[in-house]
């Protein structure tokens, strides 16, 4: 059977594996994402103080998660793979 495999199936059944390998990324990148908008309004929002600060509070939450970490993160596997 696997004779019978000329290397174009094979080279769609790789396209598939990774279109679902993507597919799955995708969906926990949506998650994620989600998750850290919903933990930076919770805890912007129970924060004692005025509306205005709240939303400068959300908005810093965001560029520290969403900016800030990842470019630590990549920083460190990058030092990791150099060593």
């Amino acid at each position: 059977m696997a004779e019978d495999e000329t290397p174009l199936h094979g080279r769609q059944r790789v396209l598939r594996r990774l279109q679902e390998g993507a597919r799955i990324k995708g969906g926990n990148d949506t998650i994620v994402r989600l998750c850290i908008v919903g933990f930076g309004i919770a805890i912007a929002s129970l924060a004692p103080v005025t509306w205005g600060w709240k939303i400068a509070l959300f908005l810093v939450i965001m560029l520290l998660v969403g900016i800030i970490i990842p470019a630590i993160w990549r920083a460190r596997q990058k030092s990791k793979i150099s060593h």
